[in-house]
């Protein structure tokens, strides 16, 4: 009997050709697999942030992710590492984050790929913030407020245009003029009417669909609470935009992907409920509205603040099916883990 193990390496450039920048593939994966948390089909383990400057979560880190799934379709387990420095991009012109994945068998906890994350964690943050205005958003919402143009912006509007069918306008604010224009280059074949704005404010007040992407580190909140408009949706993808004052407005509702975050102490939610300014009764997880457990949105007028949290799962199951596209396109190079395991 054999006791060689091989794990299958993907580069980002065959994660690519196995389907890794498939939206659809990618919501799909990431719609199932908050389901199947909300059925207990999952395990997440807490997020593990190693900070270079300590406390700066929006600075220069490495996030430490593992994941198991058990549902009907697949039963993976994963650890995921994703460092993350907002300097790359003007320094070095090269990407803020890279990530890499490994998929472990889950009845022996060997591994039999490593495989890029970079893009489906990217397409995946997107695909999340797209999920929370499909189940809180206001069906008819029009227009859709942008703030940041960078790649998970990129992901957030190609997602959110797959689940939201009645947008017609795109209002964007960038602090780089060009990197807005060229954002707008990027998705005018969506056929939306694009509006650049000068400030974050113009692009939030008239808008029903927000979603905040930055590099803002916590202490610099801008979003003040006048800026709201009644009935709309915002997905703080970045956390710290908005102002404590803007989520606690009277009758604000709140979803989450995953409420056991509210442990963590370093998230807008969570520092609220500690403080006893929100009650964790009051905020919903996605996965119950989905699977006909609880409601969020009762009303056309509501406000519905929705925090994602970078779920691991949301990698797993479609890392899984980039492998699994890879193994039959015979891409990938296989390598040992080991022949023969020593001492045994």
């Amino acid at each position: 009997m054999s006791k060689e193990v091989k794990v299958l390496w993907l580069s980002q450039e065959e994660c690519i050709e196995a389907g890794a920048m498939d939206m659809e593939m990618i919501l799909r994966n990431v719609l199932k697999a908050n389901s199947w948390l909300g059925e207990g089909k999952t395990v997440e383990t807490e997020l593990c942030h190693l900070c270079w400057d300590e406390h700066a979560y929006a600075g220069k880190r490495i996030g430490i992710h593992a994941a198991l799934v058990k549902s009907e379709e697949m039963a993976v387990a994963s650890v995921k590492g994703i460092p993350s420095n907002p300097e790359n991009p003007f320094k070095l012109g090269m990407p803020r984050s890279n990530g890499i994945i490994t998929l472990y068998n889950e009845e022996t906890g060997y591994p039999f790929a490593v495989m890029d994350d970079t893009i489906i964690s990217g397409l995946r943050t997107g695909a999340s913030s797209a999920m929370g205005a499909k189940y809180c958003a206001n069906p008819d919402a029009e227009v859709m407020g942008l703030i940041g143009c960078g790649v998970i912006q990129d992901a957030c509007i190609e997602a959110t245009s797959l689940v939201m069918e009645n947008i017609t306008v795109v209002k964007l604010y960038d602090t780089s003029k060009e990197r807005a224009q060229a954002f707008v280059d990027r998705w005018i074949k969506l056929g939306y009417r694009f509006e650049i704005c000068s400030s974050a404010k113009e692009a939030t007040v008239d808008s029903d669909i927000v979603h905040a992407c930055t590099n803002v580190e916590l202490g610099n909140e801008y979003i003040e609470a006048d800026w709201i408009k009644k009935g709309s949706f915002h997905s703080a993808v970045s956390i710290w935009d908005y102002k404590d004052e803007a989520v606690l407005l009277p009758g604000n509702k709140y979803c989450m992907d995953w409420k056991y975050r509210l442990k963590d102490p370093k998230y807008t939610f969570s520092e609220l409920v500690a403080d006893g300014r929100l009650k964790e009764e009051d905020i919903i997880q996605v996965s119950d509205i989905m699977n006909g457990k609880a409601t969020c949105r009762e009303s056309k007028d509501d406000v519905v603040f929705f925090v994602t949290l970078g779920l691991c799962i949301t990698d797993t199951t479609n890392a899984y099916e980039v492998y699994q596209n890879a193994v039959k396109k015979g891409l990938g190079t296989e390598l040992y883990l080991w022949k023969n395991p020593a001492r045994f």
